[in-house]
């Protein structure tokens, strides 16, 4: 499948109907249960603190309970990642017989989850870069006094 972008993160030339035929549909499947902003049950303490946290960064309504998951998962590398720094800095790199520790490896094995699902959410610098660009476009649309000559 091709890299389909929400219709609202679309550079490319649409059509005005077909972009508001897009995004009314985007907005059904996305739901309108909101997310809830207990963390799920299966989080360990500081999961549960960055499962917050990261509902807490994101603006209102950008989220919907249909992220849940999402966020369950990047929280939860996150605190994976937190567990193996605490470990390496305490027994090192490195075990005595010279061989890697394990916490490399599962800290390496958590950063590509946790890469794979923030980006997901727009959580990256570039995901956020193209959001403000669309944002500060959509602004300039709605002050442009020629457009709104042409609306009428």
């Amino acid at each position: 499948m091709a890299n389909i972008r929400p219709a609202a993160l679309r550079t490319g030339k649409i059509a005005k109907e077909d972009k508001a035929k897009r995004e009314l549909q985007e907005g059904k499947l996305k739901g309108n249960i909101p997310i809830s902003s207990l963390p799920p049950a299966e989080l360990n303490e500081q999961g549960k603190k960055l499962y917050v946290d990261i509902i807490s960064l994101l603006p209102c309504g950008f989220l919907s309970g249909a992220d849940t998951y999402i966020i369950e998962i990047v929280a939860e590398s996150l605190s994976c990642m937190k567990a193996c720094q605490v470990k390496l800095n305490s027994e090192g790199l490195f075990t005595d017989e010279g061989y890697e520790s394990n916490a490399v490896k599962m800290y390496e094995r958590y950063s590509k989850i946790f890469d794979k699902f923030s980006s997901k959410l727009g959580l990256s610098p570039k995901d956020r870069a193209a959001l403000a660009v669309l944002n500060i476009n959509a602004e300039e649309e709605k002050n442009d006094p020629l457009l709104e000559i042409l609306k009428e």
